[in-house]
Order: structure tokens, then C-alpha cells, then sequence
């Protein structure tokens, strides 16, 4: 028997698996999930986005399973970022120890150690692991935007996901422009876009 947990744009939510592995979902992201761990494995389904802290258990891995890749674990924690409309796809890894595998390419998989970061291309279906500045990539779960060289357009990509808002550029070179800082969520976007200038 399973459930599915899906979070609206602005919206966010956590709860606590029947393991005890505690998941934090982003805006605009689905979880489904079994209502008990039954069998040698501990296997959820992801879409968009969300940050696991998975309680250790030898005997049963804990599997993240996405449309593209499956985040393999004992206990750590990590975070996926696999939203639809996203051409690069991002694995983080705060603690303990993952394995990607390509679900296309049986045997195709990455080794991540904490600090480091798998980024899969979606259409070449390459996973290069970089070293990263975790909290860059988690610091949605504490209810802010932390950004490091992301291009204005990334930059407003995350915040059409919170504020339900399409942009529209005036000037298309102004997407390549470069931003980093970090931002506390507010309620009205106009102070976000404000900051940003």
C-alpha cells in the first residue's frame, strides 16, 4: 500500500517515513512511498525535488528511484533535484555515502562522497561529479535562496516554482548574466527581484 505526497507551487512539506528517514519536499514535488518497508529494500519515487536524511539500515538500502536515475543509500544524507522541466538534474550528497545508477544503462553508476555533486545531462545522459558548496543546494529546506555564479535565468526558473509568476525578460542577454547571494523567502516577489538588482 502506498501513498503519494504531492506539494503545490509555494509549497513545502515534511514528514517522517515508517523507517524514520525524515524527507523534506520542495515546491512543485511528488513523493510516493510505501506505508511500510517490506522485502530486502526501501524504495520511494521522486519527482522535482526533495532532501532525505535516511535512517541507517545494513540489511535494507533505501532507494530513490526517479525517471532517470536511482540514488542508492545506507543511511546518509542528500539531495535530488529532478524537476521535468530541467535539463541537468542534480544529486548532492551532505553526508554519509550514494551510488547513482543510470535506470537507461544498467552498470552505468557514479560513487558520491559528501561535498560532492553529480549533475546527470538529461539528453546526453553524462554524470560528472563537481565539489560543492552543500548548502547552496539545501538552503530551500530552511526557508531561503542561496545561489553561487547561477545565471539570472536559473535564478528565476526557482522562483517561478515559489511565486507562481512567469517572467518575462525585456532584454533575452540579461538570462546569462551572472548572480550569487543568498535571499530570505518573502511573500511578495517584487522585494526578491529588488534584491536581485
Amino acid at each position: 500500500e502506498y501513498n503519494t505526497i504531492r506539494t503545490p507551487l509555494g509549497g513545502e512539506y515534511s514528514l517522517t517515513l515508517a523507517d524514520g528517514t525524515r524527507v523534506w519536499l520542495n515546491a512543485m514535488s511528488e513523493l510516493r512511498y510505501p506505508v511500510a518497508f517490506g522485502g530486502d529494500l526501501r524504495e520511494v519515487e521522486l519527482k522535482g525535488e526533495a532532501y532525505f536524511e535516511v535512517t541507517k539500515d545494513e540489511r535494507k538500502p533505501f532507494v530513490v528511484k526517479t525517471d532517470e536515475f536511482d540514488v542508492r543509500v545506507l543511511g546518509t544524507s542528500f539531495n535530488v533535484s529532478v524537476y521535468s522541466n530541467d535539463s541537468l538534474l542534480r544529486t548532492t550528497l551532505c553526508s554519509g555515502h550514494v551510488r547513482l545508477n543510470d535506470r537507461e544503462n544498467p552498470g552505468k553508476e557514479v560513487d558520491l562522497l559528501p561535498g560532492k555533486q553529480v549533475v546527470f545531462h538529461r539528453e546526453s545522459r553524462k554524470m560528472e561529479v563537481c565539489h560543492v558548496d552543500t548548502d547552496v543546494f539545501i538552503a530551500w529546506r530552511d526557508g531561503a535562496f542561496q545561489f553561487d555564479n547561477n545565471t539570472v535565468e536559473e535564478v528565476f526558473t526557482i522562483l517561478q516554482r515559489w511565486y507562481n509568476v512567469r517572467v518575462v525578460y525585456a532584454h533575452p542577454g540579461a538570462r546569462g548574466e551572472l548572480f550569487t547571494g543568498k535571499l530570505p523567502r518573502f511573500d511578495d516577489m517584487r522585494i526578491i527581484i529588488d534584491l536581485i538588482e
